[in-house]
């Protein structure tokens, strides 16, 4: 019953909102993402710094069996909005780099487990849809990047120097990540 009230009270809200989210500065959302094992869903906060200007600070996370994740990201883009008629929303593509840092422990069975840090840096790209009568956002970017990881290792689940190496630090380029998301404007 709580969970259906919920669900009533959050669509009340989105119904009843001020229409439109070209006049709004904020926005808050969530995103599902392919490309990484570790990273398949997450949330962000967008700012509109100015008209054609957005700040989005995105979170990842993925705790449960044996795949863990959690990293936070900034991305500075410049929007490009396509003259549409105003019953349709707006539209339009944005572009701008993107980095941040990661981290991830994940176990590979056999008492092999990989752990490590991500620094990332990429350029994101996207096709946004902003809805004509409530303030929501669908969007979808791809983003090119690449990583240097730092990464250490326990093959046998033992500390001694003939299993264990503490100095593995390698470049991931490029990965190609497409994330789909849904923004709400206030």
């Amino acid at each position: 019953m709580k969970k259906i009230l919920v669900a009533i009270l959050m669509m009340a809200a989105m119904t009843l909102a001020a229409t439109g989210s070209e006049d709004k500065n904020w926005a808050v959302g969530g995103w599902l993402q392919a490309g990484n094992p570790g990273e398949h869903a997450g949330l962000d906060v967008e700012n509109r710094m100015s008209k054609d200007i957005t700040l989005d600070i995105y979170i990842h996370f993925c705790f449960y069996t044996g795949d863990n994740a959690l990293g936070g990201y900034l991305g500075y883009y410049w929007n490009y909005y396509l003259n549409i008629p105003k019953e349709l929303g707006r539209m339009g593509f944005y572009v701008g780099p993107t980095g941040g840092l990661g981290w991830w422990d994940v176990d590979k069975g056999g008492n092999w487990e990989e752990t490590g840090l991500a620094i990332r840096l990429g350029l994101v790209g996207g096709y946004q849809w902003e809805f004509p009568v409530v303030p929501l956002q669908l969007y979808l970017e791809l983003s090119p990047v690449g990583e240097v990881h730092f990464m250490w290792w326990d093959y046998d689940g033992k500390d001694d120097d003939d299993s264990y190496d503490d100095d593995d630090t390698s470049w991931k380029v490029p990965d190609v990540y497409f994330r789909i998301g849904l923004r709400f404007w206030f």
